[in-house]
């Protein structure tokens, strides 16, 4: 009976992994590398995760917002002044991350050690060199 218990819990969460989007695995892989990563306790996992949540809110609002589209200028036909601007709208997104960085490091530090803040920055940019990783393994397997 036990067994049959157990194929079935192991069943429904087999389903529920399928019936995730790519988006929520990668936001589950992110919570388990970064855990690991920074070496969160569970006590710091439970004042960390809403900061960190709040933080990534801030960061894809941010990005959303105030996207420089670099993809769809012709770059022949662009006068100086206009590169120019566009160049300073770059330099002024990239302070407004930072500063949102810089915001947070505080927050951080008031929920987990400083030693595993500066682990978590190298976990975040570890978690993106796998996912640029990941992405091109799949790319060259099609």
């Amino acid at each position: 009976m036990n067994t049959l218990k157990l194929i079935f819990i192991l069943s429904l969460f087999s389903l529920a992994a399928e019936a995730q989007t790519p988006k929520e695995k990668i936001e589950q892989y992110r919570i388990a590398f970064i855990t690991q990563e920074v070496n969160l306790t569970i006590e710091e996992s439970k004042v960390f995760w809403p900061v960190y949540d709040k933080y990534r809110a801030d960061l894809e609002s941010l990005r959303t917002n105030n996207k420089v589209d670099l993809d769809h200028i012709d770059y022949n036909q662009l006068s100086d002044e206009e590169a120019e601007k566009k160049a300073k709208e770059m330099f002024a997104f990239k302070q407004a991350e930072l500063d949102l960085q810089k915001k947070y490091y505080g927050e951080f530090k008031k929920v987990i050690p400083t030693k595993k803040v500066v682990r978590l920055i190298k976990a975040e940019a570890d978690f993106r060199q796998k996912l640029v990783e990941l992405l091109q393994k799949r790319q060259g397997q099609k």
